[in-house]
C-alpha cells in the first residue's frame, strides 16, 4: 500500500530541529526528503557529543530522532554554483522546507519570492523564530529563547520564590515543525485543486502563543482569572498535585465541581469539609485556597500512591502520577501505542527513540531507517536531478559536494 505523500519531494534547506522534525514527519508519510546539508554537516550532528556517553559517528540518536528515514547531500551552498545546484534541485521538488532566517535566505537568492517566480507550484514552507514582521522578524530563535523564554513558560509555571525553570531540550522545536508539517498538508492539498504553490509559514513564538491562548487570554485586565507566578495556596485546588505518603506525586483534575466534589471528598475522607460553606461551590473553593489546599494535602499524606490511586478510580476522578523524563522509555502505554520504539544500530547497539505522533490505519505501522551520513546520497540525488557522472566528479573536485 503506498503511503499519502508518496510521489511528494521535499528539499530541506534546515538545520538544528524543529525544520527537521517538520522533514521527518513528511518522510515518514511517504515524502522523498532530501537534506541539504553543509559538507561539514548540520551542527545538531554533534550535539550528542556533549553528553557523557561517547557515541560512535554512525550512533548518533539525539540526531538521528529528527533525521531518519531521509535522503542527504553535503552542499556548499555558501557559494553561488552551490546555490545554483541547490535551485536545481528544486526544480522537480514540490517543497522547500527551511528554516534559516528571511534576510539570509533573501541575500543567498532563495527568498520566497524569488522562488515563487522560478517554481509557481512549490510549496515555500519556512519556520522562523517570531515570525515575517516585525522588529524581531529577523532575530535568532531557538526554542529556550523564543518559545520558553518569551511566552512566560520559564517564569509563570513555577510559584513566585522559585529561580526560573531550565527548558528542557527541542520541546518548542518540535512541537513548531510538527504544526508546519500540517500547513504544508494542507497546502499540497489546496494545491491538488489550485494549481498554485502556496508560503506557509510557522514560528516558534506564533506556536506558543497558540499553544498558551487560554492562559494567555485569562492573563488580560479584563479577566484577571488567573495570575503567575501563582502562590501554590492561591491556586486551584481541584486541579493541582499533591504528594502521597512514601512520597509520590499525583496530579488531579475536576473540572465539573457538582458532580465530582462531594464523591472525591467521600474517598478521601474529607467528609468534615465537603459541606462546609467556605468550599460549597468552584468559586468558593478557589477564593478559600489557602485553606483547602492544606486540608487536601493532609488527606493525601496519610495512603500512599497505589491506595489514592484506587480511591479516585473509583468515582472516576481523572489523576496521573507525576512521572519523569526518564520513565517514559519505559512506559508499557508509551511502548503498546508505538509512541517510543527499540532501534538497533549496525553496531548491535540499541536505543528507545521517539515515534512521531500521529497515526494513521492507512499509513500503518512507520518503518525506521537509520539516519544517512553527511553527503550520503550526494551522488544519487545530482544523478536523478541529471547530473552526469563528469559533473558529480568535477562538484567534488570543486568541493563544492561531499
Amino acid at each position: 500500500m503506498s503511503k499519502p505523500l508518496e510521489g511528494y519531494k521535499v528539499i530541506e534547506f534546515s538545520t538544528y530541529v524543529a525544520g527537521p522534525t517538520a522533514g521527518r514527519l513528511l518522510a515518514d508519510w511517504g515524502a522523498e526528503v532530501i537534506k541539504v546539508e553543509a559538507p561539514k554537516g548540520d551542527v545538531w550532528r554533534y550535539a550528542v557529543y556533549q553528553s557523557t556517553e561517547e557515541y560512535a559517528s554512525d550512533e548518533n540518536p539525539i540526531y538521528d530522532v529528527y533525521n531518519m528515514n531521509k535522503k542527504d547531500i553535503a552542499l556548499d551552498t555558501k557559494t553561488q554554483a552551490g546555490r545554483d545546484v541547490l535551485m536545481r534541485l528544486t526544480e522537480s521538488a514540490d517543497v522547500f522546507l527551511t528554516n534559516s532566517r528571511p534576510q539570509a535566505l533573501k541575500g543567498m537568492g532563495l527568498g520566497y519570492d524569488v522562488l515563487k517566480e522560478k517554481f509557481p507550484k512549490l510549496i515555500y514552507a519556512q519556520l522562523t523564530g517570531y515570525g515575517q514582521e516585525g522588529p524581531d522578524c529577523d532575530a535568532p530563535g531557538f526554542d529556550s529563547a523564543a518559545f520558553w523564554a518569551r511566552s512566560g513558560l520559564l517564569c509563570d509555571m513555577l510559584t513566585p520564590e522559585a529561580y526560573p525553570a531550565a527548558p528542557p531540550n527541542c520541546f518548542g522545536d518540535s512541537a513548531v515543525g510538527t504544526a508546519l508539517f500540517g500547513g504544508i498538508c494542507a497546502a499540497l492539498l489546496a494545491r491538488e485543486k489550485t494549481g498554485r504553490g502556496d508560503l506557509v509559514e510557522v514560528s516558534l513564538y506564533g506556536t506558543v502563543t497558540w499553544l498558551l491562548g487560554c492562559a494567555m487570554m485569562l492573563a488580560q485586565d479584563q479577566f484577571y482569572t488567573e495570575y503567575y507566578p501563582r502562590p501554590r495556596n492561591e491556586s486551584n485546588p481541584l486541579v493541582l498535585s499533591y504528594k502521597c505518603k512514601g512520597g509520590e506525586w499525583i496530579l488531579i483534575t475536576i473540572i465539573d465541581f457538582v458532580n465530582y466534589w462531594r464523591p472525591f471528598c467521600q474517598v478521601m475522607d474529607l467528609n468534615d469539609i465537603v459541606d462546609d460553606p467556605r468550599y460549597n461551590s468552584y468559586y468558593n473553593l478557589c477564593m478559600n485556597a489557602d485553606t483547602s489546599i492544606p486540608a487536601i494535602e493532609a488527606a493525601f499524606a496519610k495512603l500512599d500512591y497505589e491506595e489514592v490511586a484506587r480511591r479516585l478510580s473509583s468515582v472516576n476522578v481523572v489523576f496521573s502520577k507525576l512521572g519523569h523524563f526518564k520513565d517514559i522509555h519505559k512506559d508499557p502505554q508509551a511502548l503498546i501505542n508505538d509512541y517510543v520504539r527499540n532501534f538497533t544500530y549496525s553496531t548491535g547497539r540499541s536505543v528507545v527513540v521517539p515515534m512521531t505522533p500521529i497515526k494513521s490505519s492507512n499509513l500503518g505501522k512507520i518503518d525506521l531507517n537509520a539516519c544517512p551520513k553527511i553527503g550520503e546520497n550526494t551522488a544519487e540525488i545530482l544523478s536523478a536531478a541529471g547530473y552526469s557522472a563528469e559533473e558529480i566528479a568535477a562538484l567534488k573536485t570543486a568541493k563544492l559536494v561531499r
